[in-house]
């Protein structure tokens, strides 16, 4: 996870860089770079919540992580993303499976 958490610092960057300020990579409306990176953040959050991890760590990453908290709230992407606790339950149930198997 440390490899992540390098990754991250230099996505902060890149997001200041890029937004200016902005709510999102691509202004006040969440754009194509959004899309792309937002996809990842479900799985992301299920994972701190199903491992007690924080990789989205406000105090290293606080602007990374302010825009997560507003894509994830926007009325758009609430509508299409599934709930962090499903996906949650999901991965429980995908581990518990693959540990009956092996």
């Amino acid at each position: 996870m440390e490899e992540v958490g390098e990754w991250l610092l230099l996505l902060e960057d890149a997001f200041i860089s890029i937004s200016k300020g902005e709510r999102f990579f691509g202004g006040e409306v969440i754009g194509f770079m959004d899309i792309c990176l937002g996809s990842f953040l479900v799985i992301l959050k299920a994972r701190e919540k199903l491992k007690g991890e924080n990789i989205l760590d406000k105090s290293k990453t606080p602007s990374l992580c302010k825009w997560a908290n507003e894509f994830l709230a926007d009325d758009t992407v609430k509508n299409v993303v599934p709930e962090i606790d499903r996906v949650v339950k999901f991965m429980r149930e995908f581990e518990a499976e693959t540990q009956t198997r092996a």
